[in-house]
């Protein structure tokens, strides 16, 4: 909502009159006090503000679920646990009523071929291309000609069986024999930007959540298409090495290419470089004072363009990473560390650098301080790129996991709810103002509906964007004459209706639980997928030992 549409035809209260609130009061909610009349008497901070919110009241239950599975030598046992796992996720996407959303899953893997590079040469010279990987699809369970798997009205339209076994059966088809030059992030990019992929974004239904799930162990090496970043090996270093000593800054030390000597700095001291990409006239086969790796932003926000692109994205697209980051359980502080590791027999030399794990499978932990294969094979580096990725989407709209952990199910259980969140919450995310003396918390909102349209841009995407009606929906009394608007306030111990406002909106930080609920004239449905745009007087968190204000002090 602009602000030039923020007064509405219903009273206000005093809190919504105020002047001062039309000059930005959304960035300035510290600020309040400026506006009192006295400029000599010390004012009474009231830290309140204004928020806004999207909430989809006629939820659409459209999933487009793309997998990005490494396929990398080392991925076969994290291959098997999410395949274990898988059931918990499709399981924690159905409602109430145990029935499923409308779904497509699609897997891409991370094989792109290694640039001009003779290393990891395919038919295409860029391996898999970002195609939707369907391999021995008749054999899992899919038609021979699916392109995706697809499940609508609770039912399987291209596959037969359990989605979850022909999904599990998909992604182990994916295999091990990938270039080790990964470009996780490049893959969901060409998915649907490549031109001799166009036909997939048939995939992408304007009106469906998107829900991007990363597989990974190594980090994000995603160079443009015609590098020369990997045509030369170094001896004295591992193949990979250099997405790291080329992708990553770290404070205080300098990441060499070649390497040189080991490094060993605190984890949270090193992080994704996002500087710009070198272009095509520079030679990357050698170190480089630009960026030899895509831009992480670019590659987000070609994501998020998915989607409409602008603020709006973000509600519509769910991404999470099970990648290499340290377990929240392991309590030990592992470094960024690249130091010399044993070759295999017949190697011309005995050692080459290598970069460390950053965790380890609990099952298969090191034995001793130095290298252990075993370990580091059920183990995984640090993804910073992967982190800075997931970075570029609000908190609300990313997720991340260890690829470390021996149970993937937290893992899928989380990614699960998240995207049925997306899909179907009233939930109103802040502390709401009590604007009035009256019983319970009355809070000030102007409260619109938004009606869905589709657009279709010019590279063939079509999104969704929205309309906002003209007249704002006043708020219920007494009477609960339609339509109008009301919050409901979850209590676990409370009534039947608030114990499942409670289940279905929890508390989150400082906003209770509480949902907006549209009381509707009977016999009279919404267009699916509209929403309302709330504009409402929320409080702020406020600094330690302050006292709770009037109207956010419950």
């Amino acid at each position: 909502m602009d602000n030039a549409t923020r007064t509405s035809s219903r009273s206000r209260s005093p809190y919504l009159r105020f002047a001062c609130w039309a000059m930005g009061f959304g960035a300035l909610p510290f600020a309040l006090w400026a506006c009192v009349s006295h400029p000599l008497t010390q004012p009474t901070p009231e830290p309140r503000q204004v928020t806004d919110a999207h909430i989809t009241v006629a939820p659409v239950r459209h999933l487009d679920l793309l997998f990005m599975v490494d396929n990398s030598l080392s991925m076969k046992s994290k291959q098997d646990k999410m395949k274990d796992q898988f059931p918990v996720l499709i399981d924690a996407l159905r409602d109430s009523d145990q029935t499923l959303p409308d779904l497509r899953i699609a897997i891409v893997d991370s094989d792109l071929g290694a640039g001009q590079s003779t290393q990891c040469k395919s038919a295409s010279g860029y391996g898999d291309m970002g195609q939707f990987q369907m391999r021995g699809a008749t054999d899992c369970g899919a038609n021979a000609d699916a392109r995706w798997l697809e499940y609508t009205n609770n039912q399987p339209v291209n596959f037969t069986g359990d989605v979850s076994k022909v999904f599990g059966c998909l992604a182990s088809n994916v295999g091990v024999g990938g270039c080790g030059f990964e470009h996780q992030l490049a893959a969901v990019e060409w998915a649907f930007y490549l031109v001799d992929n166009k036909s997939q974004l048939a995939f992408l239904r304007p009106e469906a959540f998107l829900g991007i799930v990363l597989l990974t162990d190594e980090d994000d090496c995603s160079a443009p298409q015609e590098t020369k970043m990997f045509a030369t090996l170094a001896p004295n270093e591992s193949w990979s090495l250099r997405c790291a000593t080329r992708a990553h800054s770290c404070d205080g030390v300098t990441l060499a290419y070649p390497t040189t000597s080991a490094v060993s700095v605190p984890y949270d001291s090193c992080h994704a470089r996002t500087d710009t990409t070198c272009d095509a006239s520079v030679d990357t086969s050698v170190a480089t004072d630009c960026n030899p790796l895509v831009n992480i932003g670019q590659l987000a926000d070609e994501v998020k363009q998915l989607k409409g692109g602008g603020t709006d994205a973000d509600e519509k697209i769910l991404v999470a990473a099970i990648y290499g980051t340290p377990r929240p359980s392991d309590t030990t502080a592992r470094p960024y560390q690249i130091d010399k590791t044993p070759t295999t027999p017949g190697s011309p030399v005995a050692e080459i650098y290598d970069y460390w794990p950053i965790c380890y499978d609990p099952d298969f932990m090191p034995t001793g301080s130095g290298w252990d294969q075993t370990a580091a094979d059920h183990g995984a580096t640090g993804g910073l790129r992967i982190k800075a990725f997931l970075d570029q989407f609000k908190p609300e709209s990313r997720l991340a996991y260890s690829i470390c952990e021996s149970n993937f199910g937290p893992a899928m259980d989380g990614i699960g709810k998240a995207l049925a969140i997306k899909m179907g919450s009233l939930c109103v995310p802040f502390k709401l103002a009590d604007s009035s003396d009256e019983p319970g918390v009355q809070a000030d909102c102007r409260v619109v509906y938004r009606i869905p349209q589709t657009e279709t841009a010019a590279n063939g995407v079509t999104t969704v964007v929205y309309k906002e009606e003209p007249e704002s929906l006043p708020r219920c009394d007494a009477s609960r004459t339609p339509d109008c608007w009301e919050v409901k306030f979850g209590n676990a111990t409370g009534t039947a209706d608030e114990q499942k406002t409670a289940t279905l909106c929890p508390a989150k930080g400082t906003a209770p639980s509480q949902m907006i609920n549209i009381v509707r004239q009977p016999g009279t449905t919404l267009k699916e997928g509209t929403q309302v745009g709330m504009q409402c007087v929320t409080c702020v968190d406020l600094p330690p030992g302050m006292d709770p204000i009037k109207g956010c002090d419950y």
